[in-house]
């Protein structure tokens, strides 16, 4: 593929010429510096922008909770994680942190160079508790469904969204299609909206819908569920909010408890990166009252009693590095740097 030439990238971005593209990434790259470069940059964009602030969600809704949830690689994990960030940063490696952070069993076909370890790997992989995050996931949903509430899992790639619902069958005896859901890009029209009927009718016996990312950032209706998680961190921020939007949406009648997931120096840094982006967001185009943007919940009910015993359970506190409810940006400064 031939590189793309500055003058083309400016047709591509819709630039007239290079002087607006200049003016453009003259305000954007001060705008945390300067106020008056926020401002004139919001009225650059005020007579094309129509911003949306949600407020009927927020009038409607019970609420939403964000948590991030830092865990601690188990022994297996964090080997594995060490020899990929030794290595040059590029897609491929960024796959397989992606998922080595869910489990390490998930990387077996990659190890070719040792037949030992592989065969390990191949022997851990009922075991949810060798990987940190299947393991949250495990007491998750099974704490969940004590209460009766339903479960979003989310990723951005296919392979673990399978090995967890290879695991939740073992673990449970479940079912998929009566106690676990499947949904991706790949499946018919069809076989997907019954599954989103399924999920959203409160006599059925769904426990957990597992779900591409992307397939299910379309505007469709996952009501039925109230616990999100998010299992591995993806560079674009919104289409994290729109996976969220799937549940936190008019006709939720509970209030969302959201989880994003982070495992490891580089998906920690990753992390970051999308915070970032969505500052940067906020600030551009955040109205003067930024009260409305975030949602509103109650005292009452903001506490996530799940959550709570999973950190105070003595077998389960050795999961956790650090737990965030509603993350600000110091918050994050600190735990990362």
């Amino acid at each position: 593929m031939a590189p793309i030439r500055s003058d083309e990238f400016s047709r591509k971005r819709g630039w007239k010429n290079n002087a607006a593209r200049g003016q453009w990434d003259s305000i954007t790259s001060s705008i945390r510096k300067s106020q008056h470069k926020l401002h004139e940059l919001k009225a650059l964009i005020d007579p094309f922008v129509h911003v949306h602030k949600g407020t009927i969600l927020q009038e409607r809704l019970p609420g939403l909770r964000d948590a991030l949830v830092v865990l601690k690689p188990t022994t297996t994990q964090q080997k594995l994680l060490g020899k990929i960030g030794g290595t040059k940063l590029s897609l491929e490696n960024d796959y397989m942190m992606s998922l080595v952070s869910v489990h390490p069993s998930l990387l077996s076909e990659y190890v070719t160079h040792n037949e030992g370890f592989r065969k390990v790997l191949k022997m851990f992989e009922r075991d949810p508790r060798v990987g940190v995050k299947t393991h949250f996931l495990m007491e998750l949903i099974k704490l969940s469904g004590a209460l009766n509430e339903k479960v979003l899992v989310f990723s951005q790639y296919i392979k673990p969204l399978g090995f967890i619902m290879e695991l939740l069958k073992a673990k449970f005896q479940w079912v998929e299609g009566r106690e676990c859901l499947y949904m991706d890009g790949q499946q018919e029209e069809k076989h997907r909206q019954a599954s989103i009927n399924t999920l959203n009718d409160p006599k059925s016996e769904v426990k957990v819908l597992l779900a591409s990312i992307r397939a299910c950032s379309e505007g469709i209706s996952l009501v039925g569920a109230s616990r999100v998680v998010l299992l591995d961190v993806v560079w674009n921020p919104s289409v994290e909010r729109q996976a969220i939007s799937r549940a936190y949406r008019l006709g939720q009648t509970k209030l969302v408890h959201v989880y994003h997931l982070v495992t490891g120096t580089m998906e920690g840094e990753k992390y970051i990166r999308q915070i970032e982006k969505s500052h940067l967001s906020e600030l551009v185009f955040s109205s003067k009252n930024r009260d409305n943007l975030n949602p509103k919940i109650s005292p009452t009910v903001s506490a996530d009693k799940i959550l709570e015993e999973m950190v105070q359970h003595e077998k389960l506190q050795h999961m956790f590095e650090k737990v965030i409810c509603q993350p600000k940006e110091s918050d994050l400064i600190q735990t990362f740097g």
